[in-house]
């Protein structure tokens, strides 16, 4: 299962990602997909709300501080060969939805034994 966590860092970029919602998700969707190869039902896409106060002034100072943070998180291990490649599929389509947008993408494995159970 990989979950994509979409996390603006700002009410203005949370409404603007919104605006464009369907077309965020899918495009994550549907890089997941195509790079990761894994199946349509082990891809869950969420957008969160802005919990970011505020940035550490050297952060907003130096131009660093992200508009937004893509997180992926997956539990395959086989897959991490590929996260680069993830990585800037991602960077590159989402630059085009969102050209002026700072971004962070993170990819990252989590523990098998942290993942849900249905009975």
């Amino acid at each position: 299962m990989t979950y994509i966590s979409i996390l603006p860092k700002s009410e203005t970029i949370q409404a603007r990602i919104a605006e464009s919602g369907e077309v965020a998700m899918d495009l994550l969707f549907t890089a997941t997909r195509e790079v990761l190869g894994i199946p349509d039902n082990d891809i869950i896409v969420e957008l969160h709300t802005s919990t970011t106060m505020a940035f550490q002034q050297s952060a907003v100072s130096a131009q660093v501080a992200p508009d937004a943070v893509l997180a992926f998180a997956t539990s395959d291990q086989h897959l991490q060969p590929l996260f680069q490649a993830l990585c800037d599929r991602v960077v590159e389509d989402w630059s085009g939805l969102f050209e002026d947008m700072k971004l962070e993408v993170w990819v990252s494995l989590i523990d098998a034994s942290a993942t849900n159970i249905e009975w």
